[in-house]
């Protein structure tokens, strides 16, 4: 195959590392590696204003620039909707592209070019409510506004899921929901699984027994989601000597005292008792996860559960939701209860603090299931998919 010129929406690698914008980030760092023998660009927006700070993300930057294979293209937009599908349909044509691939829940529907998107869920196609009462509660123009970005998202994933020449997406779960939703996919998904953030790298020396840590952590998403209010309820449920004995942290949280979190820690009676901390540094969350003695993470829904991956391979035990993509990760790792049934999720958070032996199981399997994620697997597994992509042509 002769060199192939690959686009790669690298956006989200300005962003926060987590989440979509670290999987942007590694797809960026590891593909122009795996396929040296292809050209790649990455286009950015540096004129969006919800960026990281230039000098976080130019760290980043300056780590893909390595390989000699990598241009770094930037595009200012204020906007999303007109960097991708009014300044993102020029470049491609600008600069020749033979594939296109969009890591982060968006499609080009202005192109011909091939194209390869990432779906990391079906949530925000299934949270759509286009015309609720409470969009209004807020004046007829965030109203409008409102309504124009639903009617984008229905249009991405309605239409976009057609545009698309294959569909990428990271769990089985995952895989499942999108399909319901949309049958005509079916023949062109495939799932590929996250690798574990830097730093949180699995070394089995360096695991510490239950009587070496200390605490519960939760973390800080206060959506409706990310279920903060029977997480606190479960925690709050124990006995007061086993809440002293493992209080709670809360790691990122940034809402404010209207917040559900805040509110429920309230009602409960337990706010004096529990620490919250805003945003960390990665070395510090790391130091939570690997210290912590388990790991509360009770979400309603998620697409895949990077804290799941990151307490498991610390040898952190995890009590988690019936959640299907929890499950799936998880396996024989985790303990797990029905989101909404807080007194089942307290239960079983003390059966692991007062039972060393099930404990010690649950991190035995934790780290042992760990060793089947890592990014260099999964741009394995992606780089054939733009390599089967490109053959078509051929």
């Amino acid at each position: 195959m002769k060199t192939k010129r690959i686009a790669i929406d690298a956006r989200f690698i300005l962003r926060k590392q987590r989440g979509m914008p670290l999987y942007t980030f590694m797809l960026c760092k590891l593909l122009p590696k795996i396929l040296s023998e292809h050209q790649f660009f990455i286009l950015i927006n540096k004129g969006f204003e919800h960026n990281d700070s230039p000098q976080n993300y130019q760290i980043r930057l300056d780590e893909i620039c390595q390989s000699n294979n990598t241009t770094i293209i930037n595009a200012d937009a204020e906007d999303e909707i007109s960097w991708e599908q009014t300044i993102l349909p020029k470049l491609l044509t600008q600069h020749a592209i033979d594939l296109i691939h969009m890591p982060g829940n968006r499609v080009c529907l202005n192109t011909d070019v091939k194209q390869l998107v990432t779906f990391h869920d079906a949530m925000e196609w299934t949270s759509l409510n286009m015309f609720s009462p409470a969009i209004f509660k807020k004046g007829l123009r965030d109203a409008i506004y409102s309504i124009r970005m639903k009617l984008y998202k229905h249009a991405i994933y309605a239409r976009g899921s057609k545009k698309a020449d294959h569909i990428l997406t990271i769990s089985q779960y995952a895989a499942n929901s999108l399909t319901e939703c949309f049958i005509h996919i079916k023949d062109k998904i495939d799932f590929v699984y996250h690798g574990i953030p830097e730093g949180f790298e699995n070394n089995e020396q360096a695991v510490t027994p239950q009587d070496k840590r200390k605490g519960i952590l939760m973390l800080g998403g206060d959506s409706y989601q990310k279920n903060p209010e029977n997480m606190i309820r479960a925690w709050a449920m124990l006995s007061a000597p086993l809440r002293e004995q493992y209080p709670l942290t809360i790691s990122g949280f940034t809402g404010g005292d209207d917040s559900i979190l805040m509110k429920t820690l309230v009602a409960c009676g337990v706010k004096d008792e529990v620490k919250i901390h805003g945003w960390v540094t990665h070395e510090q969350l790391i130091d939570f996860f690997a210290n912590s003695t388990l790991l509360l993470f009770a979400s309603r829904e998620e697409g895949f559960g990077f804290p799941l991956l990151q307490a498991m391979s610390l040898g952190t035990p995890v009590i988690c939701s019936n959640a299907g993509v929890l499950k799936e990760i998880g396996q024989n790792a985790v303990l797990s209860a029905d989101a909404e049934d807080y007194k089942a999720l307290s239960n079983n958070i003390e059966l692991a603090l007062t039972a060393p032996a099930i404990w010690q199981n649950l991190q035995d399997n934790a780290v042992r299931r760990a060793k089947d994620f890592s990014w260099q697997i999964t741009g394995d597994k992606i780089a054939k998919v733009y390599n089967k992509l490109l053959m078509e042509d051929v």
